[in-house]
């Protein structure tokens, strides 16, 4: 085999980025937009001692499952991974990508796996998406990265976030070239306008916030005036100053251009005040079913304490608390925990506390607290290993783990499986059309031998 040779390919599976797999005597090769079951003439386009990668020239038998992706824009811009799987299709892959991860990473068979939870209609979910800008042709476009590149594809319409946010994206940028303000250079560093981040709250109020590479930016007020008026829902407009050289998409200053500075959100019956930093789940519909079942998982008394390990801005940690007798959030960001105490006097609730720190250094200072439960929804990378080591030390009865990356779940399952069964797993498809799955474990401490 070598590289720009046309083989005929058929396609036996999908791996975690969405890519067709085909075997050649055991040796994988890649090859995008290929589904299980299909043939095709594709050709090599590079070779490691491993693996390959290659490219369709010609689809020669086309699954069942395959779709006509809605957007004109799929496999050009690099936002959307299996628009062209039917969305039945994408739920299944997604349940056994999940159980297929289990095995190869945590080394675990046969788990309880309940199901997915899928949408009602796949599309316009986000609530809060982060658009880059660029010069091209001495013009400022925004959009999203091709796959793989930081050249950005210019965005015309998108078929996963709001279409007021899609409006709100191009009617900025049209602006920022009748004003003549340059977009920003990764390479010179040079430039202004970054990016721009939307938010929407579940009313349909909005918040604009302008990154640039600069201070201050030119025509601030007439360009904020303009969007306003253009643009009724837009509730409240930030600048964020981001000078550095870093993939990283907002800065540490920011300064409030009109409104608020804040979107009121409202969520299981519960208010929230979100600013353009908090974390807040991207998809409302799916955000309800997920924290349902973490309330099902937990399954608190009225006798009860329960821990929410990496509590964000409280919104687990409120919800649980109409339910037991006290909460305790824990998270290491100073300001999140400040929007977790006014997230609590907002609603009246007196049974939460929130404290700043690591979860795995303020729980052993809990040392006089019972904890019936353990909520933990870490970032990508999963739990910090002293964590794992102290809620196994201290024999804390129940886990209910939420994961946004099945990797690192696994990972962390595998530590936990000596002191705790494994009872159900759940899924939730926070973002149809993406990879990507949301995933809800809950853990039972087992009988410990010596009957202690």
């Amino acid at each position: 085999m070598q590289e720009r040779e046309k083989l005929t390919a058929e396609c036996v599976d999908l791996n975690h980025q969405g890519q067709g797999v085909c075997k050649f005597d055991g040796f994988p090769i890649f090859v995008d937009y290929l589904l299980p079951g299909e043939k095709a003439t594709i050709v090599i386009n590079k070779l490691t001692k491993h693996y390959g990668f290659g490219t369709i020239l010609e689809l020669l038998e086309k699954s069942l499952k395959r779709a006509e992706p809605r957007c004109p824009a799929f496999g050009k811009c690099g936002g959307c991974e299996i628009m062209h799987l039917d969305y039945p299709g994408q739920l299944e892959y997604k349940k056994q990508m999940a159980i297929s991860t289990f095995h190869k990473i945590g080394h675990l068979d046969n788990l309880p796996v309940a199901g997915i939870l899928g949408m009602d209609d796949p599309y316009y979910y986000r609530n809060k998406v982060q658009i880059p800008f660029q010069q091209l042709n001495n013009k400022a476009v925004c959009g999203f990265f091709k796959r793989g590149s930081h050249d950005i594809y210019p965005l015309s319409e998108c078929y996963i976030e709001p279409v007021l946010a899609t409006a709100i994206a191009k009617f900025l940028r049209d602006l920022v070239n009748e004003y003549k303000i340059p977009a920003y250079n990764e390479k010179s560093r040079s430039g202004v306008i970054r990016h721009v981040l939307i938010r929407k709250n579940i009313v349909d109020e909005y918040m604009v916030v302008i990154i640039t590479n600069t201070p201050t930016f030119a025509n601030q007020d007439e360009i904020v005036r303009k969007l306003v008026s253009h643009f009724p829902n837009i509730k409240t407009v930030i600048h964020n100053f981001n000078p550095k050289d870093s993939n990283v998409v907002l800065g540490s200053k920011s300064r409030v251009l009109y409104g608020g500075g804040i979107l009121n959100e409202k969520l299981l019956g519960l208010n929230f005040t979100v600013s353009h930093q908090s974390f807040f789940q991207t998809n409302f519909e799916q955000t309800e079913k997920l924290y349902k079942t973490v309330l099902k998982y937990a399954n608190p008394k009225k006798n009860q304490t329960i821990v929410d390990g990496y509590c964000g801005v409280g919104t687990i940690s409120l919800y649980l608390a109409g339910h037991c007798k006290n909460v305790i959030g824990i998270e290491v960001v100073e300001d999140a925990i400040k929007d977790a105490k006014g997230n609590a006097m907002i609603n009246g609730i007196e049974n939460a506390q929130f404290l700043v720190g690591k979860a795995e250094e303020e729980i052993l200072k809990l040392e006089d607290v019972h904890i019936d439960t353990i909520v933990i929804d870490p970032p990508r990378k999963g739990c910090d290993p002293q964590l794992l080591s102290t809620i196994k030390a201290r024999r804390i009865q129940r886990i209910v783990y939420v994961s946004c990356d099945v990797a690192t779940l696994a990972r962390d399952l595998e530590i936990l499986v000596s002191d705790y069964e494994i009872k159900e797993i759940s899924l939730v498809d926070m973002f149809p059309q993406i990879c990507d799955v949301e995933t809800v474990a809950w853990l039972e401490a087992k009988t410990q031998k010596n009957g202690n």
